[in-house]
């Protein structure tokens, strides 16, 4: 797991991503075994904040980026988690229903 964050467009320093550290968290939080410090700071960090997901998303900087392009229901959708038994496999340089190449 590596929530990456982003380049600032202003002067190029890294920004880094709120919603990625939560992605991380919430991916991480379902995984057995041993965690690194930086992978239990992401688990930390989802169950600080799984509550209120989406208002949360909507406060950080990429949230209120995709609002102002009228991209909130991208934001939506970004908050709903456990919602599809379905793992994206990279396959062929493109994500398929793991389910289906079994």
């Amino acid at each position: 797991m590596i929530p990456a964050g982003e380049r600032w467009k202003e002067d190029g320093s890294l920004r880094p991503a709120f919603e990625d550290l939560i992605g991380a968290g919430a991916i991480l939080s379902y995984l057995d075994g041993n965690l690194s410090p930086e992978a239990k700071v992401a688990v930390a960090t989802f169950q600080a904040f799984q509550q209120d997901l989406l208002g949360y998303l909507k406060k950080c900087s990429s949230g209120k980026e995709l609002i102002e392009k009228g991209f909130e229901s991208d934001v939506q959708l970004s908050a709903a988690y456990n919602v599809s038994d379905c793992v994206p496999l990279f396959t062929d340089n493109a994500y398929v229903n793991s389910r289906l190449h079994t």
